[in-house]
């Protein structure tokens, strides 16, 4: 029998769809050791290492070298979080048995806990047919990912912690269990996964409007921009002049992010948010949005700036604050005069 050992050690922030023109610069470090064995009914794996919230293990098993030929287990995804020591057996699918000595491989990706074809890394472990170790950590189990919620659609704009916004999913997402943040899902029609995060620009977006509020949310707005590099980004920075208002009323203590990429984007980013709180008065509140630049500017697309073809760009959000159904009493305090601010959460 031979078993693989690997350790794979990732140093990001790593390149990764163009999303629309819409934090600080985020250094990802994950690492893996696997030690895997396979016999006639089953294989047995551990896995240890460090793992960034966000992500997680993803494995499965091919009857062939390089990751290739039959699938014969599922994708299997293992809930990781900080330092980690963990094992599984995984029996083969249909609970079939293989004959010793054949090849198997296992395929290791690190990716999105919500997205398994959002990996970051992904190597084939090869090795043969033999006799079956024992787990050498606690067992724990690993979630099959048919059983994991599909992304059915997006506004295709992307955040500030850099998922997507307004994500549709093929079946409620929080029963999946999970470590790390997640938005809550929609607790009925109208409302987002992600609600009170508003994009200054959804009017020009589909898919990107605010949905229904409650007076219980918190409402945070944001904006980005993004070009082919980093220095792009920063040059956009220093000359852009905006004009963003909610209400008419400037918009105080906007904060920047660091430019940095982001999973899911071959660019670079800068966001651009303010987050207000709860405690919203119901009513009809309007964003608008408008920006220019001191001197003409490239995002490695298209030129902006004067002498441009786009010397300012301008969109709106408009947004509607409902009393909360859940009976909860509250004491509106927004929007304040002059408008109140909080730290980004």
């Amino acid at each position: 029998m031979r078993v693989t050992k690997t350790l794979l050690l990732l140093l990001l922030p790593f390149a990764l769809l163009l999303g629309a023109q819409a934090q600080e610069e985020t250094e990802y470090t994950s690492t893996v050791n696997w030690f895997y064995s396979a016999c006639e009914d089953r294989m047995v794996i551990d896995l240890s290492g460090t793992m960034e919230s966000g992500y997680d293990l993803y494995f499965q098993a091919f009857n062939a070298y390089g990751g290739l030929g039959q699938a014969i287990t599922g994708l299997r995804r293992v809930n990781v979080d900080g330092d980690y020591a963990v094992s599984q057996v995984i029996y083969w699918l249909d609970g079939a048995t293989r004959a010793l000595d054949t090849p198997i491989s296992v395929l290791i990706r690190i990716g999105r806990e919500t997205d398994p074809d959002s990996t970051i890394f992904e190597a084939p472990s090869d090795d043969t047919l033999g006799e079956c170790a024992e787990p050498s950590s606690t067992l724990v189990e690993g979630i099959d990912t048919s059983a994991l919620p599909v992304l059915l659609s997006s506004a295709g704009v992307f955040t500030p912690d850099g998922s997507l916004l307004n994500p549709v999913y093929s079946r409620p997402a929080e029963p999946i269990v999970q470590i790390g943040a997640r938005a809550k899902p929609a607790t009925e029609p109208g409302r987002t996964l992600n609600p009170g995060l508003i994009f200054a620009e959804c009017e020009d977006v589909e898919g990107a409007d605010p949905g229904i509020l409650y007076d219980t949310d918190t409402i945070r707005v944001f904006w980005s921009w993004f070009a082919k590099t980093r220095e792009q980004v920063q040059k956009h920075i220093d000359t852009a002049q905006y004009a963003i208002k909610l209400h008419g009323l400037t918009i105080p203590n906007v904060q920047v992010s660091a430019v940095k990429q982001i999973p899911g984007s071959l660019n670079w980013w800068v966001f651009y948010t303010a987050n207000f709180g709860d405690k919203w008065e119901p009513g009809i509140y309007e964003i608008n949005y408008a920006v220019g630049w001191s001197e003409a500017i490239t995002d490695g697309y298209e030129d902006f700036g004067p002498g441009t073809a786009n010397e300012r760009l301008g969109s709106r959000c408009i947004f509607i604050i409902r009393e909360n159904p859940f009976g909860v009493e509250v004491l509106h305090e927004q929007p304040s005069m002059p408008l109140t601010t909080y730290p980004w959460e």
